[in-house]
């Protein structure tokens, strides 16, 4: 009789305290290391996604600006300058195309629709709330407004008619348009010289060309309701390229001509006269 086979003793061995402590701690340094990136990685996500949204929003609004600008009257009979700027405002009297829907064909036996202007007077300027102070005691900026005026001297215009019904709107349009926007300035050039301000009152009133900035972070000098001095030049254009400061990075400017513009500089001449004139009353 074959004998079995002799049992042999299986010895496990255990984990010591210190592998295990050790193990532990490379779990640790991993799973931190993994969280470390993925919050990273999503902090560049959001920082990218919203200077991509700003950047968008940006370039929308300084094309509406830049187009409105651009489609500015010299002057009409009537109704005044084409074109009335201020530091942080601009007021412009604009063309516009009317409605495609007036030029589609129409039954004749359906009323007529109401005639369009074809200019309107824009503005932008920024909302500032002085009753309500922020934490530093300035005023709350509240945004960039767009004031679209579509009929002259009218409060109210019938636009269109629903199910027989006139339908009813106001011709001023005011509306907080940008809120993000803090920082809103305007400089206006002549041919030779930029300017903080532009009022002229007779013949071909737009300057030569004009720069919008706008920007994401109020100025102090804005909220204390500041303004620069009317007959100030704006030095930047003028400076060495190694004296001027860069622009803030959540600012954006654009350049916008005025293809309207008095060729012959028009608006130049009538404004040194208009300055002459101011000094020799002094």
């Amino acid at each position: 009789m074959t004998g079995s086979p002799p049992i042999r003793a299986i010895r496990l061995r255990a984990v010591t305290l210190l592998e295990v402590i050790l193990a532990m701690g490379l779990l640790t340094v991993l799973t931190s290391s993994l969280y470390f990136f993925y919050g990273s990685s999503i902090d560049t996500r959001d920082r990218s996604l919203a200077i991509t949204r700003r950047t968008q929003l940006v370039r929308v609004l300084l094309t509406r600006m830049a187009e409105e600008i651009r489609q500015a009257s010299g002057f009409v009979e009537g109704y005044g300058a084409g074109l009335v700027g201020f530091p942080h405002a601009i007021s412009v009297n604009t063309l516009v195309l009317p409605d495609k829907i007036l030029s589609q064909p129409r039954d004749v036996s359906l009323d007529p629709l109401p005639g369009q202007f074809d200019l309107r007077e824009v503005s932008y300027y920024l909302a500032i709330d002085e009753e309500n102070l922020d934490d530093e005691g300035l005023a709350r900026m509240l945004g960039m407004v767009r004031k679209e005026e579509k009929t002259y001297n009218r409060v109210v215009v019938i636009e269109g008619e629903e199910e027989g019904e006139a339908e009813e709107t106001l011709a001023v349009k005011e509306e907080l348009y940008a809120p993000e926007i803090k920082f809103l300035e305007f400089r206006y050039f002549d041919g030779a010289a930029w300017w903080h301000t532009w009022e002229l009152e007779r013949g071909n009133s737009l300057p030569q060309m004009v720069r919008i900035t706008i920007g994401f972070t109020p100025d102090p000098d804005t909220l204390d309701g500041e303004e620069d001095a009317i007959e100030l030049i704006e030095e930047i254009f003028e400076s060495d390229e190694d004296d001027v400061e860069p622009m803030p990075a959540d600012r954006f400017a654009i350049f916008v001509r005025l293809v309207q513009g008095d060729t012959f500089f028009g608006s130049r001449v009538s404004r040194a006269a208009a300055s002459f004139a101011a000094s020799s009353a002094l």
